[in-house]
C-alpha cells in the first residue's frame, strides 16, 4: 500500500457514502483512471490481510467502501500501521536522526550510508535537508569530516522525541523504535518497565497506554544520551526533584553505572508532567494544578467572563488548570505533543476558535506562556462548552417547511435540533404559508428566520435549503456548508482576492513576507513579533495550505486574501505552497459564523487542498524556534 492508496483508504473510511472516482481524484491530486486502479490494488490489499471489507463500485454512483461488522477498528490501525511502509523516506529520515543523535560515533555520510543500505549521494541529500529542519529548532547539523548534531542537549532530545510524536504509534513501535532500544539488552528495557510501574503508584496516577510508551521513549533516549556522555549540566527548574525521584535517581546510577545529574532528574520529572494522563473524574478531583497553571486559569476565566458576562463554570476550572500544566510543562521541555482534533478545533470549528481567541489571545498570561499550538487547541476544545453555554455562538432560527402529515413536521424538528446545537427551529409553516408570505410587500420571513428548511424545492426569492425526510446527519451537514453565508435573509460578504507572495525559505521568511503584505494592503495594523505569534499559535497546516483566521485589535477592515507562495532559491523545508488568510475586524464579530464559513469554501474552492503526499512535508510539529 503506498502513500495515494493509504489517502484514498482514509477517505473512503471518512466519507461513507458513494463518491465518484472523479471526486477522489480531485480530493488526492490524481486522475480518475489512477483512483480506479488504486482501488484494485486496495481491494488486493484487504484480501491479503484476511479483511473482508471491500470497496464497491457502483455504475452511475461511483465508491464506497462496505465495512464488515467489527472491523473497522482494524482497518483504521492497519492504516496507522502501515505508515511507516506507506512512506519509505519517512522510515529512512527516523533512521538517520536515531543513528546520529542515540548511536556510538563517530558518524560520516559513508557509514550512514551502509547502516541505511543506501548509496552516499542519497544519504548527502538527506543530510541537507536535515540542515534546514534543525535549524528550525535551534539546532545544527555540521558536516565536515565527521557528522554532529549540535545544539542544547534538552533541546536535541525534545527535537528527537516530537520527531517520534509526529506519527502513528504503531508505526514507530514497529518499524523506528527497534533501533533504539536495540543498544538496551533486554534487561535494562524491563528495568525501565518497571521504573514507569513505580512512578504510576508514587504519583497515584495510572499511565494512559499512549503516555506509557511516551515516557518509556524518553527513559531509553536519557540513558543513552548519557552513556554517549551527553549529560544535562543544568535545567530550567532548581527545585529539589522530590523524594520520588530521588529515589529513582540512585535506582538508575546503580542499575546503568552511570552518574544521573540533578537537572536529568529535574528533566525527567516535567517529562511525566507532559505525559497523558488516564485521567478519570476521580483523578481529576484528586489532582492538585500548580500555582502558576492556576493563576494563569483564573485569568483566563475573568477574561472569558468579562467578554460574554457569564462566568466559566467551576467543574471546568480544573480540567483547564490541568491542560494549563502539561502545556506550559511541554514547552519547558520543547516536546511538541501532536493533537489529533487540532484541524477540527481550528478549521472545521472555525468561527468558535476564532471567537475564543479573540479573548484569549488578549490574556497577557497566556501570551507570555506561549504554548505550542497543539496545546493552544487542547484548550479551545475544553473551551467550546462554555460558548454553548453562554449562547455566544450563532444560533439559526429555522422555519421547517412542510406539505405532510403531523409526524414528519415533528420528526423533522426535533432531528434538526437534536443534530445540531447551533440550529433552532422557531416555527413549521406550510408551503403555501411561505408563498403568501414571500409574495406580500415588507415579507416579515427575513425578521423571523435566518433561513428556510424544505423536503421539497422552495418557488421563492428567500434563503432556503432542501433535505431528505430522513433527516440525516447528511442533511444536516447539508444544511450547515450551505447557509451560514446568511445573516437575517441577506449574504454576509467580504472582498477576498488571490494574489503570489514571494517567501523565504523558513518559516521566519513567510511570516515576514504575509505581515509585510497584509499591512501594506491596509488590512492588519499590528506589530511583527505579534503577527508571528498568532500564526504560531492559530493557524493550521491544511494539506499543503497555511490557514489563519483572527478577528480582534490590529485588523484595520475584514478581508480575505489567498496567497500562492514562491519560494526563492536554496528553499529546502518549506511544505506549504498556499496560505489562506482571514481577518475580522473587531466590528464585525458578530459575523464571524458567515464570514468563517465563506473564508473556508474559498479554502476549499481556491487553496491546494489536495492532499498530494511531498516526502518534505513529513516532520511539521517540531518545537517551535525561539
Amino acid at each position: 500500500m503506498n502513500s495515494r492508496q493509504g489517502a484514498l483508504l482514509r477517505a473512503l473510511l471518512n466519507a461513507g457514502d458513494y463518491k465518484t472516482a472523479g471526486e477522489y481524484g480531485r480530493e488526492l491530486g490524481c486522475s480518475d483512471r489512477t483512483v480506479r486502479s488504486d482501488v484494485k490494488a486496495l481491494n488486493a490489499a484487504l484480501a491479503r490481510e484476511g479483511f473482508h471489507s471491500h470497496v464497491d463500485r457502483q455504475r452511475g454512483a461511483g465508491l464506497r467502501i462496505v465495512v464488515v461488522p467489527d472491523e473497522e477498528n482494524r482497518l483504521v490501525r492497519l492504516l496507522g500501521e502501515a505508515e511507516a511502509e506507506m512512506h519509505p523516506r519517512y522510515e529512512r529520515l527516523c533512521q538517520e536522526m536515531l543513528a546520529l543523535t542515540c548511536h556510538p560515533g563517530p558518524h560520516t555520510a559513508d557509514l550512514l550510508a551502509r547502516r541505511m543500505f543506501r548509496n552516499k549521494q542519497q544519504i548527502q541529500a538527506d543530510l541537507h535537508w536535515w540542515q534546514g529542519v534543525l535549524e528550525l529548532s535551534g539546532l545544527s547539523l555540521s558536516l565536515g569530516r565527521y557528522l554532529k548534531v549540535e545544539g542544547p542537549e534538552w533541546t536535541i532530545r525534545g527535537f528527537v522525541m516530537s520527531m517520534l510524536f509526529s506519527f502513528p504509534a504503531p508505526a514507530v513501535r514497529r518499524r523506528i523504535l527497534p533501533s533504539l532500544v536495540g543498544s538496551l539488552d533486554p534487561y535494562d528495557r524491563q528495568f525501565l518497565e518497571r521504573c514507569i510501574a513505580e512512578m504510576q503508584r508514587d504519583l497515584g496516577f495510572e499511565f494512559s497506554s499512549n503516555a506509557q510508551w511516551q515516557f518509556g521513549v524518553y527513559l531509553c533516549i536519557m540513558v543513552t544520551r548519557i552513556r554517549l556522555g551527553h549529560s544535562l549540566a543544568a535545567w530550567r527548574d532548581a527545585c529539589e526533584p522530590g523524594p520520588f525521584f530521588s529515589y529513582l535517581q540512585k535506582r538508575l546510577e546503580r542499575h546503568f553505572s552511570m552518574t544521573v545529574s540533578d537537572a536529568e532528574m529535574g528533566l525527567l520529572r516535567d517529562m511525566a508532567n507532559c505525559c497523558t494522563w488516564q485521567w478519570s473524574l476521580a483523578a481529576m478531583e484528586a489532582y492538585e494544578p500548580t500555582e502558576r497553571a492556576r493563576a494563569l486559569a483564573d485569568a483566563i476565566a475573568s477574561a472569558l467572563a468579562d467578554a460574554f458576562g457569564a462566568p466559566v463554570p467551576d467543574d471546568m476550572r480544573k480540567p483547564l488548570a490541568i491542560l494549563l500544566e502539561s502545556g506550559l510543562a511541554r514547552r519547558g521541555c520543547g516536546l511538541v505533543a501532536p493533537n489529533p482534533n487540532e484541524e477540527a478545533v481550528k478549521y472545521e470549528a472555525m468561527d468558535g476558535a476564532c471567537l475564543l481567541s479573540s479573548v484569549l489571545a488578549e490574556v497577557p498570561a497566556l501570551v507570555e506562556a506561549d504554548l505550542f499550538s497543539p496545546d493552544y487547541a487542547r484548550l479551545l476544545l475544553v473551551l467550546f462548552d462554555y460558548l454553548e453555554q453562554v449562547g455566544a455562538l450563532r444560533c439559526y432560527r429555522v422555519g421547517l417547511v412542510v406539505n405532510c402529515g403531523i409526524d414528519l413536521a415533528l420528526w423533522g424538528a426535533h432531528r434538526i435540533e437534536k443534530l445540531s446545537s447551533r440550529l433552532q427551529v422557531t416555527d413549521v409553516l406550510t408551503e403555501n404559508e411561505v408563498a403568501a408570505a414571500a409574495a406580500r410587500p415588507g415579507s416579515a420571513l427575513a425578521e423571523r428566520f435566518d433561513f428556510l428548511v424544505s423536503f421539497e424545492p422552495l418557488d421563492v426569492k428567500f434563503p432556503s435549503v432542501t433535505i431528505s425526510p430522513a433527516v440525516s446527519r447528511a442533511d444536516i451537514d447539508h444544511i450547515i456548508a450551505s447557509v451560514p453565508l446568511w445573516r437575517r435573509g441577506r449574504e454576509v460578504r467580504t472582498t477576498w482576492e488571490q494574489e503570489v507572495l514571494p517567501v523565504g525559505p523558513s518559516p521566519e521568511g513567510l511570516f515576514a513576507a504575509l505581515h509585510g503584505r497584509l499591512v501594506d494592503e491596509g488590512l492588519v495594523d499590528m506589530p511583527r513579533e505579534r503577527f508571528e505569534w498568532l500564526l504560531w499559535t492559530l493557524s493550521i497546516v491544511k494539506d499543503r495550505t497555511l490557514v489563519l483566521a483572527w478577528c480582534g485589535p490590529g485588523v484595520r477592515r475584514t478581508g480575505i486574501r489567498i496567497f500562492r507562495l514562491e519560494e526563492g532559491d536554496g528553499a529546502e523545508c518549506g511544505r506549504c505552497t498556499m496560505a489562506a488568510v482571514l481577518v475580522v475586524a473587531p466590528a464585525d464579530r458578530g459575523d464571524l459564523t458567515p464570514l468563517t464559513q465563506g473564508f473556508k469554501r474559498l479554502v476549499e474552492d481556491y487553496a491546494d487542498t489536495s492532499g498530494a503526499v511531498n516526502d518534505d512535508g513529513f516532520f511539521v510539529c517540531f518545537p517551535d524556534p525561539e
